[in-house]
């Protein structure tokens, strides 16, 4: 593990939020360490608190108290603006309704993420780029297509494309079948499972489908707001 890139580390992770007076604890005290390279699925009932760790991981939200480590750097003491830079620079998201922006086409929408993070690179490069990763998910005849001529399948395939354009140390995937048929969604995960581990990703995914659990490394289950080992 010399070379292991992207460990997450959970160091007694809280959250709570306050409703109608009340307090309802959503994570309790959860101390868990996992990454390179690993395919880790996170599985609980609904409201289980499951894409609430998953957005606590990618920077979307903070703990009410504990700590989050990507890579050795912590989340949790960053300020708004430097969370956002390194999410932008060190995380790809697929999420269960694509979130493609409509008015872009499949090429720019993978453009994008290397565009909001500021690469350094040519628009040229980024585009061979972009195309390079369409052919990779099968879709390199689609680049100048709009999203919404695409099915459904399809645009989760440009959601994976976009979500490995900056090299990310980790990818976080909320629900990535949830809209899908159950062959299209098989296709799907076994695509995000061979591109991620083709690419020595870290992937966390949270989801209901039990198909999941033959193909992860490890399957965490959400209860009562702890993380138990499946």
């Amino acid at each position: 593990m010399g070379n292991c890139r992207g460990m997450i580390t959970l160091d007694r992770v809280t959250k709570y939020y306050e409703e109608a007076g009340t307090r309802r604890l959503v994570l309790d005290h959860i101390s868990a360490e996992f990454g390179c390279g690993e395919f880790i699925v996170l599985l609980g009932k609904s409201g289980s608190g499951k894409s609430t760790l998953l957005n606590l991981i990618g920077g979307l939200d903070t703990p009410t108290s504990g700590e989050v480590l990507i890579d050795g750097q912590s989340l949790t003491r960053m300020n708004d603006h430097q969370r956002t830079v390194f999410r932008r620079q060190h995380f790809g998201f697929v999420f269960q309704a694509f979130n493609l922006i409509p008015t872009l086409t499949v090429e720019e929408n993978v453009m994008l993420p290397a565009e909001l993070a500021g690469a350094r690179l040519s628009t040229s490069s980024i585009r061979q780029h972009a195309r390079d990763l369409l052919a990779s998910v099968g879709l390199l005849e689609r680049a100048n297509t709009f999203p919404d001529r695409l099915s459904g399948g399809e645009q989760q395939r440009v959601a994976i494309a976009r979500a490995l354009a900056n090299d990310p140390l980790v990818v976080l995937a909320d629900e990535p079948t949830g809209n899908l048929d159950a062959e299209t969604g098989k296709r799907v995960l076994d695509l995000l499972d061979q591109l991620t581990r083709q690419a020595g990703k870290n992937l966390v995914m949270v989801t209901h489908s039990e198909e999941v659990i033959g193909i992860a490394d490890r399957v965490l289950r959400l209860r009562d707001g702890r993380l138990a080992m499946s």
